[in-house]
């Protein structure tokens, strides 16, 4: 089994600053900025509005919720679901919902340039939840890739660059703070890196 750190083997200041970066560079939090920076990109104005409020309301909120009380009735050790084991019950729920937005989207003509996105998403969290069973990836990990892989996409190389650079930001503050294992983290950045790069093969395909 692999060697996890302790947080304590990292000064105060380094830990507090790691705390920060994870915070900001959490998944529920970097997938709906992107979404709103797409869909606004991507589709009109009430399109975009839409696919920014299935998402927010039918994915985030309601996992955020649900972390939230698991947490306050002492199911999950914390918002992040850190533990490999309190997984089981997080991604069946993520992704049903996940599911059940993309089935929406598909619905909503209008909202055809992100379908390709969402599958990618969809398929990257799945991958996550299966070897969840042996492994807990990295979902900070997983999703700052594929995300700065999907800016890339739509904004061009130089603002791709730089979100792999925040990407490997938070993948190292979360080795920081002994969330993750090296290979926790390796698994989540290729995870994330195959699904972008499985995202923009579909787009020069089509």
């Amino acid at each position: 089994m692999p060697k996890r750190l302790t947080s304590a083997a990292y000064s105060p200041g380094l830990r507090r600053a790691a705390g920060v970066v994870s915070t900001l560079g959490h998944p529920l939090g970097t997938a709906m900025l992107f979404v709103g920076f797409a869909a606004f990109r991507l589709l009109d104005g009430p399109a975009a509005l839409a696919a920014v409020v299935l998402v927010a309301g039918g994915v985030v909120g309601p996992v955020a919720a649900w972390n939230y009380r698991q947490v306050r009735r002492g199911h999950y050790a914390n918002f992040d679901v850190s533990v490999r084991e309190q997984r089981r019950s997080f991604y069946p729920r993520l992704l049903g919902l996940l599911l059940l937005v993309v089935g929406l989207m598909w619905g909503l003509e209008a909202a055809r340039p992100l379908r390709a996105g969402l599958l990618a998403a969809l398929g990257l969290l799945t991958l996550c939840y299966l070897l969840n069973f042996r492994l807990k990836v990295s979902l900070h990990a997983a999703l700052s890739f594929f995300l700065a892989g999907c800016l890339g996409l739509l904004a061009g190389s130089g603002a791709g660059a730089v979100a792999l650079l925040l990407a490997a930001l938070v993948a190292a503050s979360r080795l920081v703070l002994g969330r993750h294992t090296v290979p926790e983290l390796l698994a989540g950045t290729g995870l994330g890196l195959g699904a972008a790069a499985a995202l923009l093969a579909w787009t020069i395909w089509a």
